[in-house]
């Protein structure tokens, strides 16, 4: 068992910048008033032959920043885990910050950059977890930086609880059963993050959102062909041809609305960009209409005018 215990005086910033740095990863601090009183105390439990790590951390002031060139040069990517004991913590990752009070935890991916620290002397627990066996527990970890977690009551408490017994007993503990209480954390840990309902909406939201991109993208490639069916959109988006429907039923238009929509916008901009000699029937086949008369009765609707009057309108009134 490695087990280290440090404190730090007011003179000691730049020993504590280190001693954070090798505990931890490497990392900017800044310390508000340079000239001011400092102290902190660091107390670490570690797994022998891994990089899981408990640590109690006890300081004045600081900010702690992890810039990409510290990314770059660090061999060991790690989370880690964050829980404040005595006043809240800010947390700056991925354009989102979170102001997490005791009571509830965050967390930080050391793989990118972020900005973290607190404005007055604060107690906590920090928990060091590799970013491999992160990954292979947890599906795309790097979600959960988004959000503060609850450790006040059920499973949230009790991993924060399991962690404190953790740092009582894992030096009793052979190297193996050191390894196997912080897998037991990671795991509990896990039914923290995986059952909360912010991120599985935010992940069903941004799933939605990557379909119906990808929809669109294809819908707008394929507009000239004729044989453009929601049944060929689903087979090419790898999804099921209900789900398909479903993911429009919000947006005011059924599939084959959406597609005629796109169809006549862009035969109304050819109509406008080609010469009067254009047949305006080659520009309705050109995007997929197969009957002309169908395409003028549908323009018109759409637009409110006809394609040959689209051509005499001048071009500011042609979208009013």
């Amino acid at each position: 068992m490695n087990e280290a215990n440090s404190m730090l005086t007011s003179n000691s910033q730049d020993c504590w910048t280190q001693l954070i740095s090798q505990t931890y990863f490497p990392l900017t601090l800044n310390y508000g008033n340079h000239e001011g009183r400092f102290q902190g105390s660091l107390k670490v439990w570690k797994a022998g032959g891994s990089d899981f790590s408990l640590s109690r951390l006890c300081s004045y002031q600081a900010e702690y920043s992890r810039c990409q060139s510290q990314i770059a040069q660090d061999d060991h990517a790690s989370f880690l885990v964050t829980i404040p004991l005595r006043t809240h913590v800010f947390f700056s990752q991925h354009g989102r910050s979170l102001n997490c009070p005791p009571g509830h935890f965050i967390v930080e991916q050391g793989d990118a950059p972020y900005r973290f620290g607190y404005e007055s002397p604060n107690d906590m627990w920090v928990f060091k977890i590799p970013s491999q066996s992160m990954k292979h527990r947890i599906r795309r970890p790097e979600r959960y930086s988004q959000h503060c977690f609850s450790a006040e009551k059920g499973i949230g408490c009790a991993f924060v609880e399991f962690l404190m017994i953790c740092s009582q007993r894992v030096s009793e503990c052979s190297t193996d059963d050191q390894n196997r209480l912080f897998e037991q954390a990671l795991s509990m840990l896990s039914m923290v993050l995986e059952q909360d309902d912010r991120v599985l909406s935010s992940d069903q939201s941004h799933l939605k959102t990557a379909h119906l991109m990808r929809i669109e993208r294809y819908i707008s490639a394929n507009l000239g062909d004729p044989e453009l069916t929601p049944s060929r959109i689903a087979e090419f988006c790898g999804i099921s041809l209900r789900y398909l429907h479903k993911l429009f039923s919000g947006s005011g238009y059924t599939v084959r609305e959406w597609v005629r929509v796109q169809r006549l916008e862009a035969a109304h901009r050819d109509l406008e960009a080609s010469p009067a000699g254009i047949n305006i029937g080659e520009i309705a086949y050109r995007w997929g209409f197969s009957d002309q008369a169908q395409f003028c009765r549908a323009f018109r609707q759409h637009f409110g005018y006809s394609a040959s009057e689209l051509r005499s309108l001048p071009p500011e009134a042609s979208r009013l």
